[in-house]
């Protein structure tokens, strides 16, 4: 990529215009006798902020201001009865509803995919409550649209934690995460979304269904894991009870260096076999950390004297393309020092070196900041997307050279030269979650035709190679090509019969995480511009 490139501003916001609304003539009429007047919004800014996700593909076009399918309308419920008296009203006139979060989603999960009815944008903001909390069972009943950082000031002042936080923490919810098996930065210790969830609310055209807040149950397949993962296709969760956790006395956050990304995962993986994982492990490949090396401000005086012959050393013992590991450790104190002291002993074993606490800390205060380069990027002209997935122990080292060089390969041919980079972080006992970043110049005219590209190359690597589709993104529209390799056909007619039984007119999010669906009722209402 040239070190300098002519700047792509984002369009002004008056040069967007949006499509007329849709409007269902019944439906309209009904929801005005349940809700107030505030909880409805046609206008084009309500709109506008619920017509697309976080995705390369929705920047690029909403940076240009082309909004081919704006919701219609935005509900904004208060209450239980408020969603119920809208899915049934929905139900009743045939008219399509997308759950919406934070609209951070960047696989088009919430994106409006119905051109033939009336679409509205469910818009949970409002039920943001911590509802109840059972310390002594170290449970809490949550409502789904709270943002995470509500959630955990909310927990917090109680004395507990959720420990779940994604990337996108700031700005989604609840609900968001359980749509999508959504996974925190501290999964390690405390696990995935769907390891937390206790019981769940999901108000659907044929009932709500709601689950026991039992610690487990052998009452058939586990109802809570048909929602975590459901994408808004088969209703809209509204509150949920979470396992929690008391807030850990002890955050220490350090940084290690490792000669190799081999040597990192090795080192990885016996933490994980020993019983001593961290609660946070990322552990960055040479192209990652080269990244981060160049982010980072220059030392001067005194601080770049002392880490001169540090290099020096490093460079001796072979470290010529280094890898970062951020590792945390929270808990009690002595269970803290217990774990710290084996995995630092694991640490040396793989030529770790510590880095100290000092690189912990400036992770910590950075660590919900690293998604917006991308906005920045495409400022410069420049395609960037990633590609995470999870594969078993035997296959993370193959899976990581063979994505990093199929990539590296496609670039020379095409450009001369782009970037890649990768980092472990959610580990398991049987395998880990990598996630690959990579960017390069755009195709003036091209643009989405190469993102396209890109990412059907990416994403057949990563399937031919032993990964999952998705790890923690989930479908939305972007990953459905894979669907039937990931679940099988009879994973697919499994899935369609449960949408038909709970939606059976498809009117929760059409389009998403089932290929080919698009269930249209041979009632549907006729349409009215506003």
């Amino acid at each position: 990529m040239p070190a300098q490139s002519p700047k792509v501003p984002p369009v002004d916001r008056e040069r967007i215009r949006l499509s007329a609304p849709r409007l269902n003539a019944s439906f309209c009429a009904e929801i005005e006798k349940e809700l107030k007047c505030d909880q409805i919004a046609i206008d084009e800014d309500e709109r506008l902020l619920h017509s697309f996700g976080k995705s390369y593909p929705d920047l690029f076009r909403v940076r240009r201001g082309e909004v081919d399918h704006p919701p219609d309308m935005v509900i904004l419920p208060e209450t239980n009865a408020n969603v119920e008296a809208v899915v049934r009203s929905a139900h009743r006139n045939n008219v399509c509803i997308i759950p919406f979060g934070g609209g951070t989603n960047i696989v088009g999960g919430i994106n409006p995919m119905d051109n033939a009815r009336m679409v509205v944008s469910l818009d949970m903001r409002r039920m943001n409550r911590l509802v109840s909390i059972d310390a002594y069972s170290m449970t809490a009943t949550i409502q789904a649209g709270a943002l995470g950082p509500k959630l955990e000031k909310d927990l917090q002042e109680k004395g507990f934690s959720l420990g779940h936080f994604p990337d996108s923490f700031e700005f989604s919810t609840l609900g968001g995460w359980l749509a999508t098996r959504s996974a925190g930065m501290q999964s390690d210790a405390y696990g995935k979304i769907e390891d937390m969830v206790v019981a769940i609310r999901l108000v659907t055209p044929s009932g709500v269904l709601e689950t026991r807040v039992v610690p487990a149950s052998s009452a058939g397949p586990d109802l809570n894991q048909w929602v975590v993962g459901s994408e808004g296709i088969l209703g809209v969760i509204t509150e949920a009870t979470m396992r929690v956790h008391k807030n850990p006395a002890v955050k220490d956050y350090r940084g290690y260096l490792f000669p190799s990304f081999e040597d990192g995962v090795n080192a990885v993986y016996a933490c994980v076999e020993q019983n001593f994982p961290p609660s946070l492990i990322r552990l960055q490949d040479s192209g990652e950390s080269e990244l981060a090396f160049n982010m980072k401000s220059h030392p001067k005086g005194l601080r770049a004297l002392i880490q001169k012959p540090i290099k020096k050393y490093l460079l001796h013992k072979g470290y010529t393309a280094p890898c970062i590991m951020i590792v945390g450790f929270e808990g009690e104190s002595k269970n803290v020092k217990h774990s710290q002291l084996q995995a630092f002993r694991i640490f040396r074993k793989n030529k770790g070196f510590p880095l100290g606490k000092k690189v912990g800390q400036t992770w910590s205060v950075d660590k919900f900041n690293v998604p917006y380069l991308r906005d920045y990027i495409m400022d410069y002209g420049c395609m960037v997307d990633v590609s995470e997935t999870a594969t078993s122990w035997t296959q993370i080292i193959s899976l990581h050279r063979a994505f990093t060089q199929a990539i590296q390969e496609k670039f020379a041919s095409e450009f001369g030269h782009g970037y890649v980079g990768c980092h472990i972080s959610h580990t398991y006992k049987t395998g880990a979650c990598l996630y690959f970043t990579y960017a390069a110049r755009q195709l003036p005219g091209e643009e989405l035709k190469q993102y396209y590209a890109y990412k059907k190359f990416a994403t057949d690597t990563i399937m031919k190679n032993g990964g999952t589709v998705s790890h923690h993104h989930a479908i939305g529209t972007e990953h459905l090509p894979w669907m039937e390799q990931e679940v099988s056909k009879t994973g697919l007619q499994a899935l369609r019969a449960v949408k038909k039984s709970l939606d059976p007119q498809g009117i929760f999010n059409p389009g998403k995480l089932i290929p080919e669906v698009f269930i249209h009722s041979l009632l549907e209402q006729p349409l009215e511009s506003d």
